[in-house]
Formats: structure tokens, sequence, C-alpha cells
């Protein structure tokens, strides 16, 4: 039976949270060393919800943290969208972000928007003028009754506003009901056969969609949460790890980048005391899967208890309420070699061996999760993913009914290509990262895929991009390595002998840059028109602004 409340659609989160909460259902925050129960969360968050009560639509502009779980359920406890707003590392520049905000703010109509000392300092820092929305510090102490305002415009249609990462375009608002939220939360609870035992783990923003449901999928069943900020991963995953494995997880969710950074800094060194014999789910999602560092994690750490089964490859996105498809508890991993210059839209699938040329191996994300659907063209052939559940978003915010992605029998149009074999789904590519060059189709993670192979490359960020141009149309890669001139010049004609030697020649021109360089997401996918523009500056101007 279903863990989660049937009643009022407005405050059905805070209706289950509260009911499933337990002297167990603690916010674990190891980096601070501070553990809170969630009553005492949901006791503050009645606070700050009579501050909002009044407010339609709910902006959450704060690190991770107690505050933006208690400000989310403070919005779940009047009915008002909470609407997660990125935090700046995305933007190239502050102009870029405050655009970005304002943009958000009007989109979604917004009433307040509710900050931390990182958002309050942002702002600050920003300078910028925010007319029209109500800023309110959830840290700041506030008098009883203070700031009160009686409703006016009663609970939103919406429970969550969720903006996309504009990584192909800009961002758009996915609007979930609770209802919508309720069923992705099962969903991702049946794929992961959750039981009062688990704890999650997880060092992803609260804003992504990944951080976010997933955090709120052990809160529904009365389990703790272990939380960390992005910045404890990324500044020392050495620390990061240790700290996680003597800490309750037993379910940590990543984009395929973390683990590879996991495995790059922890090899030939890993401590005994870091003991992950108590993972039981290592979800890894949010971006093309690849199978080279699911195997390079297992081999590093199966020496300290990480069970090959373990890793669970799945596939989803905030339209879904997150997850679609996963890998079946104790399946392995798996993977197929396939020819890649036969991976373009109907294209039949044509498996060859891994010493090929041709050879590009594609990772299963497994069948569909709880109650989702998803189909492609007829199996074995490549097409577009569409996908159908009650978890599915009704449409984006404010976008006519005709330019919803939706099919004429109401089925999600995903913008990624992938195919079926065996009943399960791989992934290809996005339909706007396709790149057409001289009438073949070249899929940008393909190229990405042989950039990657290279050591220098820092933890194998790189971005591949079409270039059109009156006298020539060509593919440029940007690669991010620390390397001094004169090595990354030698390095980017390596990497396009590599390409050449791959896929033809004449294909692709590579552009070194400094680490820290390319535009990416809040989970970890590369910014295509923001990268287009680097490119169009380093071509210009010789080098970089």
């Amino acid at each position: 039976m279903s863990v989660l409340a049937v009643g009022r659609t407005d405050t059905m989160l805070w209706d289950t949270i509260s009911s499933a909460a337990e002297p167990r259902t603690v916010l674990h925050l190891p980096a601070v060393g501070q553990s809170i129960p969630i009553s005492r969360v949901l006791r503050d968050a009645e606070a700050t919800a009579a501050i909002l009560d009044g407010d339609r639509r709910v902006g959450v502009l704060m690190a991770n943290g107690e505050p933006w779980l208690r400000g989310l359920l403070a919005c779940a406890r009047t009915g008002a969208a909470a609407v997660p707003i990125a935090l700046p590392g995305a933007f190239g520049s502050g102009g870029a972000y405050l655009n970005h905000l304002h943009r958000i703010i009007d989109d979604a109509e917004l009433d307040t928007l509710l900050v931390d000392e990182t958002g309050t300092r942002l702002l600050k820092r920003l300078d910028g003028d925010l007319m029209g929305v109500r800023i309110h510090d959830i840290t700041e102490a506030t008098a009883p009754g203070a700031h009160r305002r009686n409703r006016t415009r009663g609970p939103d249609e919406y429970a969550v506003i969720q903006y996309t990462s504009g990584s192909t375009s800009a961002p758009k608002g996915v609007a979930l009901t609770a209802a919508n939220i309720v069923a992705g939360l099962e969903v991702i609870a049946d794929a992961a056969a959750w039981t009062g035992d688990d704890c999650m783990g997880l060092w992803l923003p609260l804003f992504h969609d990944m951080g976010l449901f997933a955090t709120l999928v052990s809160l529904v069943h009365g389990t703790p949460v272990c939380l960390w900020r992005p910045s404890d991963f990324v500044r020392d995953p050495r620390r990061w790890l240790a700290e996680c494995a003597a800490s309750p997880t037993t379910a940590v969710p990543m984009p395929n980048f973390g683990y590879r950074t996991l495995a790059t800094a922890f090899r030939g060194e890993v401590p005994a005391e870091v003991d992950l014999s108590r993972w039981r789910l290592a979800f890894n999602g949010a971006e093309p899967v690849h199978m080279e560092t699911i195997r390079d994690f297992t081999e590093v750490f199966a020496p300290n208890g990480f069970r090959p089964a373990t890793m669970r490859p799945c596939y989803g996105m905030a339209e879904a309420t997150l997850m679609v498809t996963c890998q079946p508890p104790g399946s392995l991993p798996r993977a197929l070699t396939v020819d890649r210059f036969q991976l373009g839209p109907g294209d039949t699938v044509r498996a060859v061996s891994e010493n090929s040329d041709a050879a590009r191996t594609v990772v299963s994300v497994g069948r569909a999760a709880g109650e989702m659907r998803w189909r492609v063209a007829e199996s074995g052939r490549v097409g577009e993913i569409e996908i159908s559940g009650a978890a599915v978003m009704g449409g984006y915010l404010g976008v006519p009914d005709d330019e919803q992605p939706f099919t004429g029998d109401g089925w999600l149009r995903t913008g990624d290509f992938g195919f079926e074999h065996g009943g399960e789904l791989y992934i290809v590519g996005r339909r706007k990262d396709m790149i057409i060059q001289h009438g073949q189709n070249y899929h940008a993670e393909d190229i990405e895929e042989i950039v990657r192979r290279f050591p220098e490359a820092v933890n194998g960020r790189c971005a591949a991009i079409g270039i059109t141009e009156p006298q020539a149309e060509y593919i440029a890669v940007l690669l991010e390595t620390p390397l001094d001139p004169d090595a990354a010049g030698d390095l980017a004609a390596d990497v396009e002998s590599a390409i050449r030697a791959a896929l033809g020649p004449g294909i692709a021109r590579v552009y070194p840059v400094a680490p820290k360089t390319i535009p990416y997401t809040s989970s970890g996918k590369v910014r295509r028109q923001a990268a287009r523009e680097l490119c169009r500056r380093i071509t210009e101007e010789g080098a970089l602004a």
C-alpha cells in the first residue's frame, strides 16, 4: 500500500511528511556536525508558513541546508507553489544570472523570494532591482505574526514549478501538481525498493530535480536524509566520501561525472575506513552514463565493500518528476557496442565488435520504473523517446497548448533519442545536440566520448558544438585542460587526430581552454548556446577575452 496520504491536494506533501515523521526521521548535515529532527523542521516551517500565508508562488534561492528544506515545507503547508532557483554557478557573469533571475520572477509571477545567508550575499553582490517581489531571509528571527497576510489568492494549482536547466534553450517552468509529485515519488520508491532502514545521502543541489525529489522520497517514507552542499563534494571529494561512508547513508544519487570524480580521486589509495558496504543503491543519472566510469568506480571501491549490482543506471527528467527508467534491483549494469554511424533517427542499430573503428558503447538505463511508460520507434531502430504516466507534467508554465511537447495521443516528447533492445532503453543523445555535417549525423555525446579518453582532459570536461559558416562547416570541440599553451596545443592536435581516426577527416577542430571555462548547467550538462558563444569568441579573438 502507498505510504502517501490522500487528502487535500494543496497540502498533500505536508500531510504526508508530517504523518510519516518518526524519531529516526532526521536531517543529518555531516559537514557541519548537525542532526536536526524533521519534527523540528516541520515546527519551524509552520512559523515560516504564517509569513507566506497569502502568497501563491514562492521562490527558493538558498544553498543546501535546513533553511532550504524549511522553505519548501512552508510552501507545502500553505499550498503555495515552491519555485526552486539555481545558484549562479552555471552562469558566466552576474549580469547573465540577474537576467535569469528576473525572467523566473516574471515568468512564475513570484510573490516572495525566500533566501538564506548565501542568497542575501548574492543579491547584495548583484545589486540589481527586483521590483515586484518581496524578499525574506528565512534565517532571520521573525516575531510571531510579523508580516502575516490574509490569504487573498488561494492555493496554487501547482506544488512545485521546476525550471529546466537551459542546456539547449531558455529555461522553461516545469509545472508539477501535488499529484504529479506523489506519483513521481512512488515511482522512485518502487524502483529503489525503499525500506524503513534506508537513508538518502546526497550533495546534489536541492534546486535540481534529482536532489529535490531524492530528498522527498526519504522524507515521505519517514527515513533520514544526509545532506551536503555541492561545494563539499567539489572541493574535497575524498573528505566527502569519508563522511558519507561514516554516515547512515544507504542510497546515493549522482550524475556520471560524480562517480568519475571519486574514482579518479581515490585511485590506488582508498583508506580502509572508507567502508561502502552499507551502500545498496548508487543511482547514476541526470547525464549520459558511461560504462568506463562504472567499471573504474567498481574496480576502485570493490575492496571497500562496493558491490557491482549497487550501481543503478537510470533515466529521468524534471518533466517526469524525475525517474522514467532504471535498472532493476540485483542486476549488473550492461551495455551494447554499436556502430556510431548508425545512430541517427530511423537508423537500424547495428552491433559491432569493441575493437571496431566505428564502435560506441551505449549503457542500458533499464526498464520502465513503477507505473511509468516509454516508447520509441520500432524495436532496434533509433527514435525520439516519448513517455507517459501520472508523474508526467501537464505542460510548461505559460506555454500555449499548441507549443507544448505532447503527441496527439498525449505522450510527452522528451527530445532524447534512443532505442529499445531486450525490453530496455538505450539513450544515444539529444535532438538539439545532434550535429549534421556533410549530410552525416553526429551526436555531440559521441564526439565528447572520444575526447574523454585523454587523461589530460580535466575530469573529461569538454563540449562538441556544430558550427556552420559561409566558408565551412565543422564541429568545434572545447576541451578543458590545465596544460600550458604549448602542451595544450599538442593535446588539441592529438585529440583532433583521434576524432579524425574515428569519424573521418575535416570533422572537428579542437580548442583547449582553461579549467572551469566551459559553461555547464547545475546538473552537469553543457549549456550549448553559451558554449557556442564561447567558440565564437575564441575563433574571432584568437584567445579568451
